[in-house]
């Protein structure tokens, strides 16, 4: 979470010299669940000390219990070890701002027939109208090649433009692509020189369409990191030494 500690009161927020916001009104709170849930909007779910996400929607929210209900990812054994972990942080869009809160006490129940993640409903929620990661620009010179595996199994190459602690932007993807943001996109490639290669695992975030350098559409897409192995950790010191 970022640092509150000398905000100062104005309305329901509280407001800091880092332009983020502590959300702090149960009702507003419940507003803002409730139409997420409507919207069918993508929540991004962050454990095992935030090296791992699973992608997931809320279903349903219950004030009454004091309750809010989420899909459960893809995947099983992701699921099963997001549920051993003692916290887990949610993170999502909403407008201009990113925003946050954490839950000690995530478990799995039936809902409408089906298992889903149950937490409380957050006492706070923090959002910040900046990014949270300092980004990198990449030379165009130097950018590695980035390979995309698409979710119906075509792969598409584009070039790594910049990079920060929390995701990736690539240009070059091919304007026709279909891509929607909240994809997981798993075993991504980031070609280096001398053949070596970072596989991660990334989240679409946000995508447009705009006129390249060379006269055509391409898509630039930005990524969030949905797996932050040690290989991407030095590919970032790297660029960010070199500037």
């Amino acid at each position: 979470m970022m640092n509150t500690g000398q905000a100062t009161q104005h309305g329901r927020y509280n407001l800091d010299a880092g332009r983020s916001r502590l959300l702090w009104s149960r009702h507003q709170i419940i507003m803002m669940l409730r139409r997420f849930v409507r919207e069918d909007r993508p929540v991004s779910v962050h454990y095992d000390d935030e090296d791992k996400v699973i992608v997931t929607r809320a279903l349903g929210v219950d004030p009454d219990r004091d309750r809010v209900y989420f899909q459960y990812g893809d995947h099983k054994a992701n699921n099963t070890q997001l549920l051993r972990c003692p916290e887990v942080r949610f993170s999502f869009e909403d407008g201009s701002a990113k925003s946050q809160f954490s839950s000690p006490r995530i478990r799995d129940v039936l809902f409408e027939g089906r298992p889903v993640f149950q937490i409380p409903i957050p006492d706070r929620i923090v959002q910040a109208d900046r990014r949270l990661h300092q980004r990198v620009k990449v030379p165009e010179v130097s950018a590695p090649v980035v390979v995309v595996n698409l979710p119906d199994g075509r792969k598409a190459e584009g070039r790594l433009s910049d990079m920060s602690a929390g995701g990736i932007g690539v240009i070059g993807l091919a304007a026709d692509l279909k891509i929607r943001p909240g994809t997981v996109i798993r075993n991504c490639l980031i070609l280096l020189d001398g053949n070596e290669r970072v596989v991660v695992d990334l989240e679409i975030r946000h995508a447009r369409v705009a006129m390249g350098l060379e006269g055509r559409l391409m898509h630039h897409v930005g990524f969030s990191l949905a797996s932050r192995p040690k290989e991407f950790s030095e590919l970032l010191k790297a660029f960010t030494v070199e500037f």
